[in-house]
């Protein structure tokens, strides 16, 4: 299984090690921490990188915020 992790770079360290901890590929990408102070912005960001996933290349995306 190949698994996208979209997630916040104040997460990275942890996304990084769940990733290679996983039986799964997983690619990740970060996502600059300063979206969350225009919670709009962030919505449209996010929403601009799901779009851009290529579901024929992964199972499932994982999103990382907090």
């Amino acid at each position: 299984m190949r698994l996208k992790a979209i997630v916040c770079e104040v997460l990275a360290r942890e996304a990084y090690y769940c990733a290679a901890q996983s039986s799964h590929v997983t690619d990740i990408e970060l996502m600059d921490k300063g979206l969350h102070t225009i919670p709009a912005d962030l919505r449209a960001e996010l929403q601009k990188r799901l779009v851009a996933v290529d579901a024929a290349r992964y199972h499932a995306v994982i999103l990382g915020y907090g």
